[in-house]
């Protein structure tokens, strides 16, 4: 899962036909007693990192040092869990953040240069999903962007499962993703 998660990270560092600001990408995956979600936040070259990156540096020398970069880090972490609610047919569940990176991209000066962020989720819920539960999924992005998400199913073998879920999701839009027999 961490080399996922490394290579979602470095590919997320190349730029998209979208117009600039946020772009954000939700991949989970869900099994009978698990979530394990992967968020990516790019944010485009532009005055907007420039500003997030002055915001982090304290002592105003124009260069994060590693504590700056964990503000940052912080800052950035905020802008997808703290507007995120994850649930499974009502029942909310908790966000826990095991591991998280920031690439600035080479470049740890305050300066224009895109950033991102990717944060790892893993949750356990304490009941096993039964078929035809929901994965609800809302959220709000800072620039009210659409969120690219994905949500796929483990499936239990020989039993047909539900199609995975893939969408660009307007901002602030709760979805409800059916559940299939989902695998252990």
């Amino acid at each position: 899962m961490r080399l996922v998660f490394a290579v979602v990270l470095l590919s997320a560092a190349t730029a998209s036909a979208h117009p600039e600001g946020f772009h954000a990408r939700f991949v989970f995956t869900l099994t009978k007693t698990a979530v394990t979600g992967l968020l990516v936040l790019d944010v485009d070259s532009g005055e907007r990192c420039e500003l997030l990156r002055a915001g982090a540096d304290v002592n105003h020398d124009g260069v994060l040092s590693k504590v700056e970069r964990a503000t940052l880090l912080a800052k950035l972490s905020s802008f997808l869990t703290k507007p995120l609610t994850l649930g499974i047919s009502g029942f909310p569940l908790p966000l826990t953040i095991t591991e998280s990176k920031l690439n600035l991209r080479d470049d740890d000066s305050v300066s224009r240069t895109g950033l991102s962020v990717a944060l790892l989720l893993e949750l356990k819920h304490p009941y096993e999903v039964s078929p035809g539960m929901h994965f609800e999924i809302e959220t709000v992005m800072p620039d009210q962007s659409a969120v690219r998400l994905e949500v796929v199913q483990s499936v239990a073998k020989g039993v047909p499962g539900e199609p995975d879920f893939r969408d660009e999701v307007p901002s602030g839009k709760k979805v409800r993703v059916r559940l299939g027999a989902l695998a252990r």
